[in-house]
């Protein structure tokens, strides 16, 4: 498409039913194709081509109104600005942004636009672009910007990650063991262990599906208690890290991967732990932080150039409609770390 076109085919994955007591499936989602007229842009608005999503399991299919049978999902992309208003982000620039599952998405809504970072001039050509969804995008800078706001990690102390194969996992387990910490983590399957302690160093790792979790953590553990818990999930693991939680210990709730497969947060019965032992429970989200994402990049960049921080990524190259089946696997567990799908030759 050049500036001058007037309308596009675009095609679109879209919620076609919102998840009730199940975890999402392909039946969720209907793929439609349309033509749409290119719209007139307003001050600081862009259209954009999109080029590679980034499938995050925090997506949520639930965003009906009484009016509309479908709706959009908004997802992270990387993509190819075509047209603007906004001198920030010119004609031919590459932007990481909150985009429409689609092939075009108008980026017009301030709490979108003020998330838009352009990455053309920052982008390390030695390195696949999908990095930039994964270790080096949103995922790496969740890690690194929730350990180093909240974590107050301190070398000789014991932290535990669930779901530490994912992107965040593998990234906050490889930064703590760069800060001294011993490390801990658990994953899906017994090849994601054997990844995490042959492949990114955990001192120890176990699978939370065939094992009992309290019995492994606590074995893991050992005597010398537990000082952080990197909570991705949401589920009982909380309430066995707080019986396991030494004095002044940390548990920082990033994720809620059981929330995103629909089932339940679950609300720990111990949490006078968190009186008795003086603990810190505190949330994270990435959404009011963009503004440190430079420093982040700064940091962790040349560390995955030169490979001294590893990751996994898995880029399904396919059409739109790959989108919804693809999430659909990620929550599943099918993937090892980062997942992105490619619509178009970058």
């Amino acid at each position: 498409m050049s500036p001058s076109t007037s309308q596009v085919s675009n095609t679109r994955v879209l919620i076609a039913k919102i998840p009730e007591g199940v975890a999402p499936n392909n039946t969720h989602f209907e793929t439609v194709t349309q033509v749409e007229d290119v719209p007139v842009l307003k001050e600081n608005e862009i259209f954009v081509k999109n080029i590679i999503f980034s499938m995050e399991p925090y997506i949520r299919l639930d965003d009906f109104t009484e009016t509309t049978r479908q709706s959009r999902v908004v997802g992270y992309a990387i993509a190819k600005v075509l047209e603007s208003k906004n001198q920030a982000f010119p004609v031919g620039s590459t932007v990481f942004s909150s985009s429409e599952w689609g092939q075009y998405s108008h980026i017009h809504l301030p709490q979108y636009l003020k998330d838009v970072t352009r990455i053309d001039e920052i982008i390390d050509p030695s390195l696949p672009i999908s990095v930039y969804n994964g270790v080096l995008g949103v995922g790496g800078f969740t890690s690194w910007d929730s350990l180093e706001k909240i974590g107050n990690l301190k070398a000789g102390e014991t932290i535990y990650i669930s779901s530490a194969a994912g992107t965040l996992g593998q990234l906050a387990g490889q930064l703590s063991k760069r800060k001294g910490l011993r490390v801990i983590g658990s994953a899906g399957t017994d090849a994601k262990v054997q990844f995490l302690l042959n492949d990114l160093g955990f001192d120890a790792a176990f699978n939370y599906k065939t094992q009992d979790k309290r019995q492994a953590l606590t074995e893991a553990v050992g005597p010398a208690g537990l000082d952080i818990y990197y909570d991705l999930i949401g589920d009982v693991t909380v309430e066995i890290a707080l019986d396991l939680m030494n004095p002044h210990g940390r548990v920082l709730a990033v994720g809620l991967l059981a929330w995103h497969q629909n089932a339940r947060p679950h609300v720990p019965t111990n949490m006078i732990n968190i009186l008795y032992k003086q603990l810190r429970y505190e949330g994270y989200t990435v959404f009011d932080r963009h503004e440190f994402f430079p420093q982040f990049l700064q940091e962790i960049g040349p560390l995955v150039a030169d490979g001294s921080i590893k990751y996994t990524d898995t880029v399904v190259e396919a059409g739109v409609e790959a989108l919804g089946e693809t999430y659909v696997d990620l929550l599943g567990g099918k993937y090892t770390g980062k997942v992105s799908v490619q619509i178009a030759e970058f």
